[in-house]
């Protein structure tokens, strides 16, 4: 009798808890999704963006929206419901669809840190470098690079799927995909948020020295372009730091914090926090950039907006020309 009691009760707990997970991956993917699609279709629209920083921003955003649109139409509904055997293959399939639009979120992120620290240490440098020109080969350079760290996926026992028993993208038992979770998965995103943190630090010394230079001359007239500058290089290197945070906490709890966890904990090291910081991202896009929020305050605009960006911008065209001016 007390051996059934006790059965059932972990029964209880066990769905409570499945039900938690379900819920919590679901509304954080609903939101990132809305908000990284919002953002993007800002980005590509408003002529503001209309620049290497807006389009591997708006890339970056599309690969958000990517990777949570895979983890509502298949996470969700597998966390709360047992996955059929024949869909095994699928489910291994979108799991090396989802690492290749994280990785390219990853060489956005630090493609968009190289643009800012251009930006902000060479100046004069920068036109040249990030033309309308290079821009479409840095992105065909993004797709590539993705798409060739995914390859490696598909061979023979190298695996990343979702798993219901413990509703965690994982990488298989395999060796060959043991290799890949430490070697190429672990030790290349680690690398690679190493370099873009060794930038980020420098550029804050840079955009530190440039303020307290402005403090001590602010006095002088001559001084506003310079602070209007400033302001918009801070601002902007606020929203690359950010976006890059998260992404290094979401690499960080994956692979080292996640392996001393267990039950809810491990869903919330993996899942969770995986999904989570592909919606931060978006919901940092939508906070620094006025000009997404303007389109989300006039929400029932945006499909004339969408159809014809320039007459409804019109309304403010003295912040839509300054805005296009300084990025």
């Amino acid at each position: 009798m007390n051996g059934s009691m006790d059965s059932s009760e972990d029964f209880r707990e066990t769905l409570a808890f499945t039900i938690a997970e379900t819920v919590l991956i679901g509304t954080v993917s609903i939101f990132g999704f809305g908000c990284n699609s919002f953002s993007f279709l800002v980005l590509i629209r408003h002529k503001a963006f209309k620049n290497s920083f807006g389009y591997l921003t708006a890339y970056e955003a599309f690969s958000n929206a990517c990777v949570l649109l895979i983890f509502i139409l298949w996470a969700t509904p597998w966390t709360y419901l047992d996955i059929p055997v024949e869909l095994h293959r699928l489910n291994t399939l979108l799991g090396q669809l989802s690492l290749l639009f994280v990785e390219s979120s990853f060489h956005c992120c630090l493609l968009i840190t190289v643009n800012r620290f251009i930006a902000v240490m060479y100046p004069g440098f920068y036109r040249s470098m990030f033309s309308e020109r290079v821009t479409p080969i840095l992105l065909l350079v993004i797709s590539m690079i993705s798409i060739l760290y995914c390859c490696v996926y598909f061979i023979d026992g190298c695996n990343f799927y979702y798993d219901h028993q413990y509703s965690v993208w994982t990488f298989g038992t395999e060796p060959c995909s043991q290799m890949m979770s430490f070697y190429v998965d672990m030790c290349y995103n680690v690398f690679l948020f190493v370099i873009i943190c060794c930038v980020d630090v420098v550029v804050f010394v840079k955009l530190r020295a440039a303020t307290k230079k402005m403090m001590a001359t602010s006095g002088i007239q001559g001084q506003s372009d310079n602070k209007s500058r400033h302001r918009r290089e801070t601002r902007l290197f606020m929203q690359s730091f950010m976006v890059s945070t998260s992404y290094s906490f979401m690499i960080l709890c994956f692979h080292l914090i996640a392996r001393n966890t267990t039950g809810f904990s491990l869903f919330l090291c993996t899942t969770f926090v995986w999904g989570f910081s592909h919606s931060v991202g978006g919901l940092i896009l939508i906070y620094f950039n006025p000009e997404i929020q303007r389109r989300l305050v006039d929400i029932r605009n945006f499909g004339r907006f969408l159809k014809d960006p320039v007459t409804v911008i019109a309304v403010r065209p003295t912040t839509t020309a300054m805005s296009a001016s300084q990025k």
